[in-house]
């Protein structure tokens, strides 16, 4: 379902990347953490190319790009089986809540206005926002605006939706809320989702497979229990006991 072989990422001397490998099926939710700066957000953003690897390949379903030749078709192609959840929530501030929504269905999946505006309706209510519909974004709170991102990106009906510390922006007692709609949606298991937290029990309770990152590596991945009872790596053991103690 999900493939991606060979990823490689720099900025200028600097290696992100450093040759990922990552497996998925359809429906599987993958948590990936490790500590700041080791190329978790760079990952997710190689994967739907809004950065461009040196090299390496990913696919999904039915297409493959080759980071070293692809065309701005391919590019267009690999981005619609794939929507993002951003930090800051990216929405369009001069466009409504309802017409955040609307767009992917619009523009990307060439519906009919009409039944658009059913389907996004139904995806705001299942935020729980539907009484927000024609707000603006500066007139939601962070946690709403991360609500309607969500929704955004399920509006797309993507094959993979990629979280980007979906919570990193938010006050404290905002994060519960996103946290939960996340783990109802994941529990559905209707799509692929890779999920970059520092939340650690959310990632351990939520995922099928944690990937431990460091240095621009895969260092270790299995199961939320192995990694927690029985990591291998002495790198991962110690970054596992440092968030533990806390």
């Amino acid at each position: 379902m999900l493939e991606i072989k060979g990823l490689q990422k720099s900025f200028g001397n600097l290696k992100v990347l450093k040759g990922i490998d990552i497996s998925a099926k359809k429906g599987e939710v993958i948590a990936v953490i490790g500590p700041s700066g080791t190329g978790k957000s760079t990952l997710l953003r190689c994967i739907n190319l809004l950065e461009r690897p040196e090299c390496g390949t990913v696919r999904i379903g039915d297409v493959t790009v080759d980071a070293q030749n692809y065309s701005a078709k391919d590019e267009q192609k690999l981005r619609r089986k794939t929507a993002m959840v951003f930090q800051n929530y990216c929405l369009f501030k001069n466009k409504t809540v309802l017409d955040n929504v609307l767009l992917p269905m619009t523009l990307v999946r060439k519906k009919d206005k009409k039944e658009a505006c059913q389907e996004a309706l139904k995806l705001i209510e299942q935020v729980g926002l539907l009484d927000k519909k024609h707000e603006y974004p500066s007139r939601l709170s962070g946690g709403q605006q991360q609500r309607i991102g969500i929704a955004r990106a399920l509006a797309s009906q993507p094959e993979v939706i990629l979280f980007d510390e979906p919570t990193s922006s938010l006050d404290p007692e905002l994060v519960g809320g996103i946290l939960e709609l996340i783990k109802e949606l994941a529990g559905r298991h209707q799509c692929t989702m890779l999920i970059v937290t520092h939340e650690m029990s959310f990632a351990m309770e939520i995922a099928d497979r944690v990937i431990f990152m460091d240095g621009g590596n895969i260092i270790e991945q299995g199961t939320p229990k192995e990694l927690m009872q029985h990591a291998k790596h002495e790198r991962t053991q110690k970054f596992l006991k440092t968030i533990q103690t806390r």
